[in-house]
């Protein structure tokens, strides 16, 4: 771990060497964050520093090369408890193992079990390369390698179709991390473009395949999708696998508990996005089947829209339907480990976006944008101030308050603040 670690630092301190040196274009940003975050019975104080540089060079017009070198590491709090972030009545039962790995047995010939009540995960500083690909122009196709941008669909706040990315609902327009993956986008004429994305693997079936083919029609933009990739959900069952050691556990504990399942997962997309009578308009439907099974359908889909008034006030909204969500009464431990995994993109099944923005000063400007699960009825409301304090330099403060029953998604929390500064260079 050690090496990579020196491997790493030595490949980007090489690349901002040459960098410097070569004729690259070269800008990015710094980033500073602090955040505070309450929940009943604790506080957190945490934040982070981040730096980004990228780097471009085209040395004519059918070649590019990128790169993007990421610099984070955290202040404050950096190790949690996330049994502490979930109602204690979703905390889970453990067998209790002695130290030859077996289980202990009472008096009653009845497994002895133990709730667990601390599962630490740490947040790590490091220095990696975001983004780093080539792009190749030719007359009938462009052609992208390495580690890249993938785009993520119509939605705002949700994107079903998406295989590649993950969004954080409290911060959904955040950069996404780069893919690596190998693009090919080939126009069609009649505003017709066909893209394949591969993320090749060890075998042609575990490879992950994308598909999309892109048209305008009218004042719309429509896209067919076709993906397939494996599937699989961390559970307390596959940590306890990988993890042993978390728990007082020998890495031989004779456990009964099966392996994580990996499930093919094929989606059928739809998107379209555009404008009908002056308000814009956005769709994404995603029909996924899992093992080739007619009869396991699963359905997400996000509708919304967005108007921008004469005074500069600008709405969005956003409905979102997720089949792999769980319903309130069926939701446990597992669930909330596998949404906060990024493994689903939502925990329940029925959501709603709703954003306002208006620009107060020429420099100041103030949004509010709120999160309702239409579930179990919890709510999150999150009113921001962004003030341009020079050309290049923006500082924003967002106030989190959340409303619900300790047992909903967003109940069991307090309230949060952030404040972020971003220089660009």
């Amino acid at each position: 771990m050690r090496m990579q670690k020196q491997m790493r630092i030595l490949i980007a301190t090489t690349i901002l060497i040459t960098a410097l040196f070569a004729q690259v274009d070269w800008y990015g940003y710094y980033e500073a964050e602090a955040d505070y975050f309450s929940l009943p019975d604790n506080q957190f104080y945490f934040g982070y520093h981040k730096f980004r540089l990228d780097l471009d060079s085209a040395p004519n017009d059918r070649i590019r090369v990128s790169a993007n070198i990421v610099s984070k590491y955290y202040d404050g709090a950096s190790t949690f408890n996330f049994m502490e972030f979930i109602d204690q009545t979703y905390w889970p039962e453990l067998p209790v193992i002695d130290k030859f790995g077996n289980l202990v047995i009472d008096s009653l010939d009845m497994p002895l079990t133990d709730v667990l009540d601390e599962l630490p995960y740490q947040l790590s500083d490091t220095l990696f390369l975001d983004n780093i690909f080539l792009e190749f122009h030719h007359d009938r196709f462009d052609l992208t390698l390495g580690r890249q941008q993938i785009p993520s669909g119509v939605g705002y706040a949700w994107n079903p179709t998406d295989l590649f990315n993950t969004k954080d609902m409290m911060d959904p327009t955040y950069e996404d991390t780069g893919v690596p993956a190998t693009r090919i986008d080939v126009p069609f004429g009649l505003s017709t473009t066909f893209t394949g994305i591969l993320q090749l693997k060890d075998t042609w079936d575990n490879t992950t395949q994308y598909y999309q083919a892109k048209t305008g029609l009218g004042n719309f933009d429509l896209s067919l999708i076709y993906g397939r990739f494996n599937y699989s959900e961390t559970s307390l069952k596959a940590i306890l696998i990988d993890s042993l050691g978390q728990f007082g556990l020998s890495p031989g504990a004779k456990i009964p508990i099966p392996d994580t399942q990996t499930r093919t997962r094929e989606l059928f997309g739809f998107n379209a996005e555009g404008e009908l009578f002056g308000l814009g308009a956005r769709a994404e439907l995603a029909v996924n089947r899992l093992d080739y099974d007619s009869d396991s359908l699963k359905y997400e889909f996000i509708i919304g829209g967005d108007y921008t008034f004469d005074n500069s006030l600008y709405l969005l909204g956003e409905f979102y339907h997720n089949d792999f969500g769980v319903k309130v009464d069926d939701t446990e431990f597992d669930d909330y480990l596998i949404f906060l995994a990024g493994q689903r993109k939502s925990l329940n099944q029925n959501y709603f976006f709703l954003m306002a923005m208006y620009p107060l000063t020429d420099l100041l400007s103030g949004s509010l944008f709120g999160i309702a699960n239409l579930d179990d009825g919890s709510l999150a409301i999150n009113p921001q101030l962004t003030y341009n304090i020079f050309e290049d330099v923006e500082l924003s403060l967002l106030v989190s308050v959340f409303v619900g029953d300790d047992r909903d998604e967003f109940g069991y929390q307090s309230a949060g603040l952030r404040l972020r500064l971003r220089a660009y260079f």
